[in-house]
């Protein structure tokens, strides 16, 4: 039987109800020990690399064991083992697979082949047929399930732009297909629209990106309306002297959403704060992503002196937003939570046990199953370049 820490933590900031004693099972390998020359890779648009469908665990990545990168999965239940690695990918070479769950133990998975965007679907005994989403230059893709069916985003190659493309998912003997393909913004684009962030809302989807028409990084949310999305509407705040001190902009990138009910919730890497590099900031919708409240920086005054890498964002079966990235503000990099309160206050950074220590703590991916509990999925190297995929259970009773 695993092991356990129990971690109390310091959340002054949080309500009673959501403060207390969070535990976690012993951390544990997903797809065997730390190899050299693997070189594993959590780097998909979204950061969907963990999804939870019943008690069922499953997680995509991609890396070098074949030879040559290529897009796996890997499923586990309960405190036992993960299954050994299945291929997802059947090209020359793949990169950043993505992961969402369809229910009944079953996942759907997107990734990049050759130039072009594939998925199939699966579950820990077999993998379904692979079947091409979109068969033109493509990459980046994105996908959410829910009630209403699975969709996927993805940036299609146009010309010198890429631009964000959308279509509902629809499963026959051959696999998953693409069934109303069309642009997330019907004006053209007018440089490049970049790592869709898909997140399936009570009546539609929720998309946020990365978009240069204004000559330098924003990011945009659009919602679903039944027929299209609505035009594109900023999501990061440009401070008004951001022409004298950022140039442009402010530097922004990689924005990744989580939704549960109408709730969604957005973080970002944000160079605002340029003395020191990249934070994380965050937004909130109430009213199913039409509209998002004010930018919050997440981590604590003890992050601030350090640049922020890779968050990713999961909300609670409860409503509780938690943000999870890296930084090496101890002088190595580890990863660090944080959660959000009712009114917008972000807790203290804690790191849980096992995803702190000696060898590098990178890339987290996070989500939430149904029973509250929290899936923890990164990559863990030592000093020799090993890497290793590394899988922590947290619970908050």
């Amino acid at each position: 039987m695993a092991w356990r820490f129990i971690l109390a933590l310091a959340l002054g900031a949080l309500t009673a109800a959501q403060a207390g004693e969070w535990s976690f099972d012993a951390p544990r390998d997903v797809a065997g020990a730390a190899r050299t020359g693997v070189f594993t890779q959590l780097d998909g648009a979204g950061r969907r690399h963990v999804a939870v469908s019943g008690d069922m665990v499953a997680v995509a990545w991609s890396d070098r064991r074949a030879g040559s990168y290529q897009a796996w999965a890997a499923f586990g239940a309960g405190d036992s083992d993960f299954t050994a690695p299945m291929r997802l990918s059947t090209g020359n070479e793949a990169y950043a697979p993505t992961v969402a769950a369809l229910g009944d133990g079953r996942f759907l998975f997107a990734w990049e082949q050759d130039g072009r965007v594939w998925a199939r679907s699966g579950d820990a005994q077999a993998l379904g047929p692979v079947h091409v989403i979109d068969d033109v230059a493509s990459e980046q893709p994105s996908i959410a399930a829910g009630p209403h069916g699975a969709a996927i985003a993805w940036a299609r190659r146009e010309g010198r732009f890429l631009r964000l493309y959308f279509s509902r998912l629809q499963s026959g003997d051959d696999g998953w297909r693409a069934t109303d393909v069309q642009p997330v913004d019907r004006e053209p684009a007018r440089d490049d629209q970049l790592y869709p962030s898909l997140v399936s809302v009570g009546d539609g989807y929720v998309i946020g990106w990365e978009d240069r028409r204004h000559g330098h990084t924003r990011l945009f949310t659009a919602r679903w309306q039944g027929d299209g999305f609505t035009a594109p509407r900023p999501l990061n705040e440009v401070p008004p002297s951001a022409s004298a001190t950022f140039g442009r902009g402010t530097g922004v990138t990689r924005v990744v959403l989580d939704a549960r009910g109408d709730r969604v919730a957005a973080v970002w890497m944000d160079k605002r704060d340029f003395r020191s590099g990249y934070d994380v900031y965050a937004a909130v919708s109430k009213d199913g992503g039409a509209s998002f409240g004010r930018n919050e920086k997440v981590q604590d005054v003890f992050g601030d002196g350090a640049p922020q890498w890779r968050p990713a964002v999961a909300i609670s079966p409860a409503g509780t937003v938690l943000a999870a990235w890296d930084d090496n503000r101890d002088e190595r990099s580890d990863l660090w939570l944080s959660l959000r309160d009712a009114d917008g206050a972000w807790s203290d950074d804690f790191s849980p046990p096992g995803a702190h220590g000696a060898e590098a703590q990178t890339a987290p991916a996070i989500a939430f199953g149904d029973d509250g509990d929290l899936h923890l999925l990164w990559v863990e190297r030592n000093a020799d370049g090993a890497t290793a995929l590394r899988h922590l259970r947290g619970r908050n009773p």
